[in-house]
This record gives structure tokens, sequence and C-alpha cells, in this order.
């Protein structure tokens, strides 16, 4: 979700430390149990494609949650180290105790007369010292009839349980995700809209690099896997009527010792209509966009993955898009073609303005939208739809979060 996934996803370093005092001070200011954690309104995802320009500050992680004490915001998360190795499923469904988590979704729905909506759901979870865990929601919406686009985002400070092996479930403040690696469920409000989902995975989960672990130079290294088609149904309640909807989604979940700060990229998902589903991911150092790494995996409709190299991409913006918010350019419209696989496709936005702004707990701007594709493949026709994530394109103004409920 996902991300990195481009790999990602976010938002951790500065993050931790600032949400760390916040809490502490919350708890001193107002008597606060360490239970009792704050919340957000409004937040930006993650989501994009394709070659980076020039950008101003890398995006961050997800917000801490620390004791309430002065020494703890003075020192480091405490985590158990990632091993090095494979990922393992269905194990690694669950929660593990590393500096950067997150369980992320995209899709899109469609109610049976037609009216058409996307999707993106995050989850990012960080262990602190003492026990401790933060967690950040974050997630957009958008009514493409409409032509609206809403973001939204939420904060929680827990003391966990163990974390259980095969599945989570992580609450944040209303909003809710979890899943076992077969069936997950989502659920979210929104503006006028309440969103409760089931999504069940239609293809084994894929291990990035054939074994989950991905190298990010700089930022270190993560684990990262995703289900990339999910049979998603459910409901949409528009201003309190309900709506039955069917749909297509994504699901990312990515891990380790990390941090994503001082890095940017692009990342897409793809579902096409033949059956076939592409991710790929673009990573570069902010400080003069040198570049990390760009890979991809390909998922055939019938068959086992293929992994791509940089040598098998071709990924190029048609356009760009100013935001009025930001002044951040983004790349926007692309051009990819991926040779051995015979694969030509053109990439459009569903609508430019899809730039997530709120930094109510970290400072990490960034676009994330809904895309369609047309083109071919060996020749054939070939359509479909996704998702685009890119950050490090603008950079967020200092925040002030409110403190504010429990998960």
């Amino acid at each position: 979700m996902l991300s990195p996934n481009l790999i990602r996803l976010v938002y951790l370093t500065f993050a931790l430390v600032f949400l760390v005092v916040v809490a502490a001070a919350c708890s001193e200011d107002a008597g606060v149990s360490p239970e009792a954690p704050p919340a957000a309104t409004a937040a930006p995802t993650n989501t994009p494609v394709p070659t980076p320009t020039p950008s101003p500050q890398p995006t961050s992680a997800p917000p801490s949650s620390p004791e309430p004490t002065a020494t703890a915001t003075a020192l480091p998360p405490t985590a158990t180290p990632t091993p090095e190795g494979a990922a393992r499923l269905p194990q690694d469904e669950g929660a593990h105790f590393t500096d950067l988590e997150w369980w992320y979704f995209n899709g899109h729905l469609a109610t049976e007369d037609g009216q058409e909506f996307s999707y993106h759901y995050v989850t990012f979870q960080s262990a602190l010292l003492g026990g401790l865990t933060s967690r950040l929601a974050q997630l957009s919406w958008a009514d493409h009839d409409q032509g609206l686009h809403l973001t939204d985002e939420a904060a929680a400070f827990i003391t966990p349980e163990e974390p259980l092996s095969g599945e989570f479930d992580v609450p944040v403040a209303g909003r809710r995700m979890s899943g076992n690696g077969e069936v997950y469920h989502l659920s979210f409000g929104i503006g006028d809209y309440v969103v409760e989902l089931e999504a069940v995975s239609q293809k084994p989960a894929v291990l990035h690099y054939g074994t989950g672990l991905v190298d990010l130079g700089i930022a270190g290294k993560t684990y990262y896997y995703s289900r990339t088609r999910l049979e998603t149904s459910g409901t949409v309640s528009v201003a309190g009527v309900s709506h039955a909807v069917t749909g297509v989604s994504w699901m990312d979940h990515q891990w380790g010792d990390f941090t994503t700060l001082g890095i940017g990229w692009d990342w897409l998902s793809l579902n096409l209509d033949d059956g076939s589903d592409l991710t790929l991911s673009v990573v570069w150092e902010q400080d003069g966009q040198k570049h990390i790494d760009t890979y991809g995996t390909f998922v055939p409709a019938d068959s086992d993955p293929i992994h791509l190299s940089e040598s098998d991409i071709s990924l190029e913006p048609t356009g760009t898009w100013t935001s009025s918010v930001t002044g951040g350019v983004y790349p926007m419209g692309w051009s990819l073609r991926i040779d051995s696989l015979g694969l030509d496709l053109t990439l459009t936005p569903t609508m430019e303005e899809a730039e997530f702004t709120l930094a109510g707990f970290v400072p990490v701007l960034y676009w994330e939208g809904s895309i369609k594709a047309t083109g071919a493949r060996s020749g054939a026709p070939v359509a479909g739809q996704g998702f685009v994530e890119m950050v490090g394109y603008a950079a967020a103004p200092e925040v002030q979060p409110t403190p504010s409920a429990q998960p």
C-alpha cells in the first residue's frame, strides 16, 4: 500500500522524536494515560511512479508513541533487529517489533449503477521504548463522478499485546484494518462517506526480489511483499444512503529497521484486464537526486511472478502538475514500456489534484491517486487501473499536532 514498494513508505525518524515529545507533553499537561493517544485530521498517504525531478525534503515516518516521561523522549526506539533472509509467510503477515512497519491498501470500487470510487488506506506502526507502539492511519477517498478527493489521518499511542503470527488487527481512532493473508477487512469514514469492505486474495503473495528483502541503500533494508489482486465487496454509505460496491484492491506489507529520511520514490501498482498485475518502484536520494534503485514485479494471470530490474523498465513522465497548495511540481502522466514483457502502456491520472497535504503528525507530503492504463501487451490491446504514489516532490510546513482519541 503499496507502498517502495516503492518503498517507501515513510515517515519515521522525525515523526518518532516529534511524536514522543508530543505524547509526553500531552500526558503531563492533560493527565492523559499512555493509552490515550492523540488523533489527527486530514493526512497524506503514498503512491507514485515516474522519474524524479528536483524536490524538497523527503518523507518521514508514522507517528510515534512513548511513555509519558521525559526520559523516554530522549531515547531511541527499541526494536528486535529484523533477521537477514527471506520473508516468511504466513507468519510475517502479523506485526513486528521494528522501527517502521506498514500495511497499505488501494482499490477501485463501483456500485451497480456505475458510480466509481477509489481509495488508499495505510496504517504505519513503530515500536518504541518501554513496550509502547505508535500508529498512524492515513487515507484518501476519491469520488470519480463528483471529481472529489478527500484525505484524512489519525494517530494513536498504544501498549500492544504480543503480535499475532499470521494476522494483524490495527485499529486507529475509529478506523480499522485487519487480515490473515487470505481475507482482509477495512472500515473507515471520511467526509460524508462510510466504507466497509472485505477483500479476498486471488493470488499468492509476491516477495519482491524473490526473497522479500529490499536494499534501500542509505535508508537500510526492508522486508516487502504484495498481494496484488484482492476481490473486494462491501458497502459505501453516502450521506447516510448505503450502496453495495464491488471492485479490485491491492495490498502491500513492509517492515524493518530502516528509515525513509533523505529518500524519495515513485511507485505504482497496476491491475490489467488480462488478469496480470504489475508494480514498479523508483527510489532516489533527495540530496542531489542520486538514484538508489529501480525494480518491479510482474504477476501473470496464471503463472509465477517475474522480477524486473532497472534495465527492463522504461518509465517516462509525459507532463507535470504543480500543486497550488505546496508548490510541488509532480510528474503527471507516464509512458511505460517493458520490452521483455512486450508491454507498452500509457498511464493517465484519474484526477490530478490528489496530493496528500495533511501534516498533523509527520512532515511528509505526497501525491497518491488512481490511474488508468491503456496500451498493448505482445501486440494485443490491454487496459487496466492502478495507483501511483510520489514522495519527495513537496516540502511540508512545521506542524503542531493536537492530542486526541484512543485507537
